[in-house]
């Protein structure tokens, strides 16, 4: 599949709307705090590692990303008063204000913020969306995700749901709606990732339902994060996250898949059974008139048991290479898919392969299987 012309720009508005996510969640007073490592010390200005950052270094990191990107999509400058104003920068001197800011004066601060945020969301949705349908599909995707942990409470009362709660921001609503603009955007990617990404939102979204399976589940949450960044905006090939040999220890899947698609499989050895008693009989010369006459008139036609047989071979191979790919995608999404266990579930991995499988999202159907 050739590379759309605009995918530059698509992954820029992916990115954008992830760290706008990232620059609210970093800073919203008592947001998620990322698990990471850190330096022995910081001795003689050593140079960390991305993981090895602190949590202010990379919540400056995340501000530089969003006025970056926001100038490259030329979405940074929105109408105040009738004047215009670089939102991106805007942000960003709040942000270290807040950073700065005393308890009290901190609320207050934080509102301000996140005000400036939704006007920066606002005005980037506006401007995509008549812009180009993708890239504001890509927009909508990144922040999405990002937001299913940056924008999370795990405290929050989910009955009824909040913004910030575990079954509004991983519920079928936004679940169902991620999974339909990763569809739109399957042409960007590797054709394994979005069908990938659909079964594990799927997962997430038992998680989130179970208040006993997602207790103390945002920190494998974060690590699910990092999968799907890693694939979209990485562009990292799936291929490479399946462990050695899991093929080989998941020889079962096919079989899965062949029960999916039972009916398929049926009619075909139906028609291969009528296809070999076609050839039978014509080699043979056996048979009543009747048969006689109904090969004859299918010769008229230009149906022939040559014909027949091929149309059968085609049909066989592009079924074959349908369950070769479901069950590709079947073992990707079970790599990428990190998910704490389930308590009382008996195989954990029996578990998230049936979560998986009920993904709305298929590989398109000229994706190659490794």
């Amino acid at each position: 599949m050739a590379t759309p012309e605009d995918s530059a720009e698509v992954l820029s508005a992916l990115r954008l709307g992830w760290y706008v996510a990232e620059v609210r969640g970093r800073n919203r007073l008592g947001g998620p705090v990322p698990p990471a490592e850190s330096l022995p010390n910081r001795q003689g200005h050593v140079l960390p590692l991305r993981i090895e950052r602190t949590s202010e270094e990379l919540r400056i990191e995340a501000q530089v990303v969003v006025r970056q990107l926001a100038r490259d999509l030329g979405v940074d400058t929105i109408s105040v008063d009738g004047q215009p104003r670089n939102q991106a920068d805007y942000i960003d001197q709040q942000a270290k204000e807040l950073a700065e800011a005393t308890s009290v004066a901190a609320p207050a601060a934080w509102q301000a913020l996140a005000s400036s945020i939704y006007q920066l969301d606002a005005h980037t949705q506006d401007v995509l969306a008549a812009h180009s349908g993708t890239q504001s599909a890509a927009y909508q995707l990144g922040r999405g995700l990002a937001e299913v942990y940056w924008a999370l409470d795990p405290s929050a009362a989910c009955d009824p749901p909040t913004p910030d709660c575990w079954v509004f921001l991983l519920g079928a609503q936004r679940c169902n709606e991620l999974a339909r603009l990763a569809g739109r955007l399957s042409g960007y990617f590797n054709p394994y990732c979005c069908p990938a990404l659909a079964g594990t939102l799927r997962l997430w979204l038992s998680v989130a339902s179970d208040p006993q399976w997602r207790n103390g589940a945002e920190g494998v949450l974060y690590q699910q994060l990092r999968h799907w960044y890693e694939l979209l905006i990485l562009g990292q090939d799936p291929s490479t996250l399946i462990k050695p040999y899991t093929v080989i220890q998941n020889w079962h899947a096919p079989l899965r898949a062949l029960r999916a698609l039972w009916i398929q499989v049926v009619t075909a050895a139906v028609s291969l059974a009528l296809v070999i008693a076609l050839i039978t009989l014509t080699v043979s010369g056996s048979g009543n008139a009747f048969l006689k006459a109904l090969f004859g008139v299918l010769g008229v036609v230009g149906l022939s048991a040559a014909t027949v047989q091929a149309g059968l071979k085609n049909t066989a191979q592009s079924l074959l290479i349908r369950l070769q790919q479901d069950a590709y995608t079947d073992l990707v999404a079970a790599a990428i898919a990190e998910v704490p266990d389930k308590p009382g579930a008996r195989r954990q991995d029996t578990v998230v392969t049936e979560e998986i499988r009920k993904r709305t999202l298929s590989t398109v159907a000229d994706a190659a299987v490794p």
